[in-house]
């Protein structure tokens, strides 16, 4: 029943089966494996609402929900939009839950038809915890025929850390069919605490 409401709901949804959770800030990566359900409206809307949600396989537990709602300010080659996620919730590893807010700024200029650049600020506040982070990220993409390649330079300032974090990520979407595509996730900090991860991913888009 909850497919079938989120398949009438969304103009887009995707299941994933992933070697770890996901995170917009890279350096929050579960390397847990997870299901990662996405869906949303018509992308192509100036309003749109999209979900973020994550099982952890190990007993089937919700661990991350986020629901977010953006408009787009700028619709034509230059895109903009402002968005706030409803208020959301991460279950750490033992079992505490905590609970954010978010608002963000997304942005993306098209080099070519095949190239995009493509920027985010994120800002989060704990709502039953304290936590302020300020999280920037500009991204390269680049598709090549069935592959598509998302390079990432991000920085974080987050009083959850001892000092701001910088680092890099890679992502490679192959297309293996018309719904279905291996992503690969790779993660590096460079300054800041020493983190490295890495995912692998089976998604199916319905």
């Amino acid at each position: 029943m909850f497919f079938i409401s989120l398949h009438s709901f969304s103009q887009y949804g995707s299941i994933e089966l992933n070697t770890g959770g996901f995170s917009f800030i890279p350096i929050f990566t579960s390397d847990k494996p997870h299901l990662i359900i996405r869906a949303g409206t018509n992308q192509d809307k100036r309003f749109t609402l999209n979900l973020l949600n994550l099982v952890m396989m190990d007993g089937l537990t919700p661990t991350n929900y986020s629901l977010m709602a953006r408009y787009m300010v700028f619709h034509k080659k230059f895109k903009l939009s402002l968005g706030t996620h409803f208020p959301g919730y991460r279950v750490m590893e033992n079992e505490e839950y905590r609970s954010r807010y978010v608002h963000e700024i997304r942005s993306s200029y098209p080099i070519n038809v095949k190239t995009k650049l493509l920027f985010l600020y994120m800002h989060g506040i704990g709502r039953n915890f304290e936590m302020t982070n300020n999280f920037y990220s500009i991204y390269f993409q680049k598709i090549f025929k069935k592959i598509i390649s998302t390079s990432q330079f991000y920085q974080l300032y987050t009083n959850l850390l001892d000092e701001p974090s910088t680092g890099i990520a890679q992502k490679f979407s192959l297309e293996l069919s018309k719904k279905m595509k291996l992503n690969v996730f790779v993660n590096k900090s460079i300054i800041g605490k020493d983190i490295f991860n890495r995912t692998l991913g089976i998604e199916y888009s319905f």
